[in-house]
């Protein structure tokens, strides 16, 4: 993250609102970023470093939390940045509602620099309350709707969001390793919810988002397809456990679909052979637990590509579906 870190400091410590306290986390950095965070700090007194050993991301926000004394608090990767004015309106419209979590929107950079696609939460409330979160809001943060194709944007990621410290403490909560659930901030947002009982949506786009070949995002294994689907069974029990609705449960199969098509497109960007690739790609679709998933649904409503992908993995169509993700991972 080196290469990276100084531009994300440099969008948090000008933001236009102050009273800010900056918490950088060194998880262990074997790079600079230790010096780095060190200067940051004698440069800006509001900026409090703390050094640990190893343990992954989301153990590092969960260091965050217990070092931090504000009244909300944000969670923003390295390698990324935000707009100038992006605590100033969170915080703003959070202390108007008196809301628990305020939702914005974001854009992705590309790793030229260049600007791509924006993404600006369209909900038809600004706030929701009490059942609302938990029956309507939460379910659309999960996934859209495909059955009757509603897209509100909203996107469920710990760094798209403003949290009450004071909520987060009042139910204990921290987020999951993701050496232990991949996406570990859906599952850990989806235990946090159920002590929601404000959240607005701020329908601009207030964090860039960039592409970074060298991210765990960016990055195949052999297991990943593997922890896709204990994440999918984790939060289905979870879903049940916290008594969420029907449109939660059947909401989660998008996450899960959408990390099966990016484990496939992480094959094929792959250096194995040719053979390999497809032979990987084959026993990923041939999955049981994935077919299970596809059946349950109609794609319809989906975008034209992933309609037309899912489908084709639904009916093992295995070739076909080798050349469209060779096209979309272009």
């Amino acid at each position: 993250m080196e290469k990276y870190l100084n531009r994300c400091v440099k969008s948090i410590v000008n933001q236009s609102y102050k009273n800010l306290e900056i918490i950088l986390v060194d998880d262990g950095s074997p790079d600079n970023c230790p010096t780095l965070c060190e200067d940051w700090a004698k440069r800006d007194s509001r900026i409090k470093v703390v050094h640990k050993e190893n343990a992954g991301l989301g153990y590092a926000r969960n260091t965050g939390i217990e070092n931090a004394t504000g009244d909300y608090i944000c969670f923003f990767d390295s390698d990324d940045y935000i707009a100038l004015d992006a605590i100033e309106k969170a915080y703003s419209l959070a202390a108007k509602e008196k809301s628990d979590i305020v939702v914005f929107g974001f854009c992705n950079v590309k790793s030229n620099g260049e600007t791509g696609k924006t993404v600006i939460p369209k909900t038809e409330k600004v706030t929701y309350s009490g059942n609302e979160v938990r029956n309507t809001f939460l379910a659309d943060l999960i996934g859209p709707d495909i059955k009757n194709g509603t897209q509100t944007n909203l996107w469920m990621s710990a760094w798209a969001s403003m949290y009450s410290l004071d909520m987060i403490r009042k139910a204990s909560w921290k987020f999951v390793s993701e050496r232990e659930i991949i996406s570990e901030d859906i599952y850990s947002l989806l235990e946090l919810y159920k002590y929601v009982n404000r959240v607005s949506v701020l329908s601009e786009a207030l964090y860039f988002y960039c592409e970074n070949a060298g991210s765990l995002t960016h990055t195949y294994k052999k297991d990943r397809y593997s922890k896709i689907k204990d994440f999918y069974n984790e939060c289905c029990q979870l879903i049940e456990n916290n008594g969420y609705g029907v449109a939660v449960l059947d909401r989660i199969a998008y996450p899960y679909l959408s990390n099966t098509i990016a484990a496939l497109k992480m094959i094929i960007l792959s250096d194995a052979s040719q053979n390999v690739k497809k032979q990987e790609v084959k026993e990923i679709v041939d999955d049981e637990h994935l077919q299970t998933v596809l059946r349950r649904k109609n794609y319809d409503k989906e975008k034209l590509t992933r309609k037309l992908l899912l489908n084709l993995m639904k009916s093992k169509q295995y070739g076909l579906c080798y050349l469209l993700l060779s096209i979309k991972a272009r």
